[in-house]
């Protein structure tokens, strides 16, 4: 069994990963490469002018099944997500009056297939679950449209 502190360390690699990959060069409080907040692993602004928010998930698969597959885990990721975002109105509301979108990363451990990087956010009022490359193209990076 791994110890807690080098599954935290490596939560925080896999977190400062994706953040830096949908937002790169992005840098926050004391030139960390990360939210220094705790309550958000990633953040960042769309092509728009719209903020996201996003909860990052580094699981092994036996993780995955035992939450009930990718569905649940990534649900269950949003909804954290959203809860946070409900919760620190206080510091979104300095940069921005609208409601930050919400999003959760599945990052399978040991991973180095795309296919095993998705997201799940809310579009034209369902969940969908995507690839963490395909979020950046069609949502962060060119806008809304999925093609």
């Amino acid at each position: 069994m791994a110890k807690r502190r080098s599954i935290n360390s490596r939560a925080k690699r896999v977190e400062v990963s994706v953040q830096q990959y949908l937002w790169p060069n992005t840098t926050f409080a004391g030139n960390s490469k990360r939210p220094a907040f705790e309550d958000q692993d990633v953040c960042g602004m769309d092509y728009q002018g719209d903020f996201w928010w996003g909860e990052v998930k580094n699981y092994s698969r036996e993780t995955i099944n035992n939450l009930g597959g990718t569905w649940k885990a990534l649900e269950g990721a949003l909804e954290q997500a959203n809860n946070a975002i409900d919760r620190n109105k206080h510091v979104w509301q300095q940069y921005t009056e609208k409601r930050p979108k919400a999003f959760a990363v599945l990052w399978e451990k040991g991973s180095r297939d795309d296919n095993k990087r998705l997201v799940m956010l809310e579009h034209i009022g369902m969940l969908i679950v995507i690839k963490l490359t395909d979020f950046k193209k069609k949502f962060i990076d060119y806008g809304t449209e999925l093609c």
